[in-house]
């Protein structure tokens, strides 16, 4: 495959450089300017057809059989799939019906950094092996440009439900102390229950939803945010070096998990909306319009390390450097810990009875 961006200077691959936003040659270390043209970021109609689509350059896609990702790139990547380790990956045709991100964020943060921010990582936690960080062994990392999808809409939501307000009444209730019966009285709260009804319309912006086939959606929800007001618009030269995932969970599909988070969220403010002091039998119907959209890539490390001989994954906000994946668990300190709240509640007990 013909490279696409040579080094003017002596001929070599140019790549993406984090942390001088600009593109630079490993051989001479010259660098050149990405000349981006500013412009402003389209949001197009749900129903319509993309205005554009593949990766405007040439580009390698490896299927993983197993999880079912696909990874784009400049180069070919051989062996197991970035994912999840499978070594059931195989080359096919780049798609041409692919809705072509039109912005994204570029890396931030550089490679040597987010192996820093890693072992920083590693030596956090208290339940964690505290030898992890000497031991563990970093498997692999890399810098994958992970699809969303963004969504935009107005939401119409009429409510029903049972509100309840508060009132006190007196009980009279008896005890018996030192054999003696005693009257006493106590303020006992009672809640009267009255019909409402309402509606309310919002917007909201940006309903960022992962479309990767194959990362982990809990790791990626851990490391939002991402600031969206750093998008720029869509360069081949960002992706010169790094990998791209085709989105995996399709426009129609992405739009079914945004309306579950705005379906949430309505029901919620819709609740805060019922007079009173509480409800009950809550029931909210929401309709959506002007629905819009954006295909984005946000930049993510993803990365695993080896402990004990095992595998662990975990992911770096390319823009902010959040790191979260998962740990092994020291089992003696978490028995330590136990025995210790053991121990002071029977200490407690024994000093108050």
């Amino acid at each position: 495959m013909k490279e696409q961006f040579e080094c003017n200077s002596c001929g070599a691959h140019l790549e993406f450089d984090p942390k001088s936003q600009q593109m630079k040659c490993d051989y001479c270390e010259s660098q050149e300017i990405i000349r981006i043209e500013h412009k402003t970021i389209v949001e197009h109609d749900f129903y319509s057809a993309p205005m554009a689509t593949g990766w405007n350059r040439p580009v390698i896609s490896m299927q993983c059989d197993s999880c079912g990702a696909t990874i784009s790139s400049g180069i070919k990547v051989a062996g197991k799939c970035t994912y999840c380790n499978s070594p059931y990956v195989k080359e096919r045709a780049p798609r041409e019906d692919l809705i072509r991100p039109e912005t994204l964020v570029p890396f931030k943060v550089d490679k040597a950094r987010s192996k820093q921010l890693f072992h920083n990582w590693l030596g956090k936690g208290w339940f964690h092996p505290s030898n992890l960080s000497k031991l563990s062994k970093l498997d692999l990392i890399k810098g994958i440009y992970t699809p969303f999808w963004t969504y935009d809409t107005k939401a119409y939501s009429n409510w029903t439900a049972d509100a309840g307000y508060y009132y006190y009444v007196t009980e009279t209730y008896t005890i018996t102390v030192d054999g003696k019966r005693q009257t006493r009285t106590r303020q006992v709260r009672k809640v009267r229950w009255v019909p409402a009804n309402g509606n309310r319309q919002g917007f909201y912006n940006d309903v960022l939803v992962p479309a990767s086939k194959g990362m982990n959606e809990e790791l990626i929800l851990k490391i939002y945010p991402f600031h969206l007001q750093q998008l720029v618009p869509y360069k081949p030269e960002f992706l010169s070096g790094f990998m791209a995932e085709e989105y995996g969970i399709d426009l129609r599909q992405g739009w079914v998990g945004a309306q579950g988070f705005v379906n949430t969220s309505e029901r919620q403010k819709c609740g805060n909306d019922v007079p009173g002091d509480t409800y009950r039998f809550l029931r909210v119907s929401t309709s959506f319009s002007n629905i819009k959209y954006k295909h984005i890539l946000l930049p993510v490390w993803i990365a695993a390390y080896q402990y004990k001989q095992k595998t662990y994954h975990f992911l770096v906000n390319g823009q902010t450097g959040e790191v979260q994946g998962f740990k092994p668990i020291s089992w003696a300190k978490v028995a330590a810990f136990v025995g210790a709240v053991a121990a002071v509640v029977v200490a407690l007990g024994y000093f108050f009875y």
